[in-house]
């Protein structure tokens, strides 16, 4: 070491240490007494070794199963429909001659449908309202039905007949409103299409009861007569 060089002071001297490190020296502090520690460490729970921290730190999965109070199960529903094919389907508008007030009411839109069953061949008109899917209109196509054209109308038919669709038979007289002239010349066409193709079908005992029937249908009719339609009358 030259002359013109001062000796370094190490400041920690004065600590009581004799270098850098706390405590290593006789001095009072004993800083270096304890076993060295990591600033950023996690510390570690009591009894725990390395790696079990890692995996409780994982979310267990749920393995729990919840069964419903009530079981339910599939129900198979019948429209009656299934042993028939459909011939031709229109949507119509369609209403009943009530004669009790002597006006015309209206049972609803929705699709007609004549339906011919698959083993018998006997063709039906069935009509259902648009989303409740009412029945409004199901009968078998009679022969010798009288079908109509309403007055000062083109687009609407008038028939009477042997009604089946509040679950029992009833003497109805329906008027059936369609959209256009030519989906109402296409409903003529194919009804009177379906009554002759039924009356092949039709058997012989059944005449006299189809007789009796059709006697009180015109008696409707003639009832009927004169009576318009409600104004309102738009598919």
């Amino acid at each position: 070491m030259s002359e013109a060089e001062e000796p370094k002071v190490n400041p920690f001297t004065a600590l009581g240490g004799t270098g850098t490190t706390f405590g290593t020296g006789g001095g009072g502090f004993g800083f270096g007494s304890a076993a060295p520690v990591a600033v950023f460490a996690v510390p570690k729970a009591e009894g725990e070794e390395d790696g079990e921290g890692e995996e409780a730190a994982v979310e267990e999965e749920c393995q729990a199963e919840f069964k419903p109070l009530v079981q339910l199960e599939e129900v198979e529903t019948s429209t009656g429909e299934e042993d028939e094919e459909c011939m031709l389907d229109l949507k119509c508008k369609l209403y009943r001659y009530d004669t009790e007030n002597n006006e015309w009411k209206e049972r609803g839109i929705g699709q007609s449908r004549f339906l011919q069953h698959k083993e018998n061949k006997k063709v039906r008109l069935l009509m259902r309202q648009e989303k409740t899917l009412k029945i409004r209109c199901n009968h078998l196509v009679m022969p010798g039905t009288k079908l109509q054209e309403h007055a000062g109308s083109d687009k609407a038919w008038v028939w009477s007949t042997v009604d089946f669709s509040e679950g029992e038979q009833k003497i109805e007289m329906f008027c059936i409103r369609f959209g256009s002239v030519e989906k109402a010349q296409e409903f003529k066409i194919k009804f009177e299409e379906v009554m002759a193709l039924n009356e092949t079908l039709i058997s012989a005992p059944a005449t006299a009861d189809v007789d009796e029937s059709k006697a009180e249908v015109d008696k409707l009719a003639d009832e009927a007569q004169g009576v318009n339609l409600m104004p309102t009358m738009e598919c």
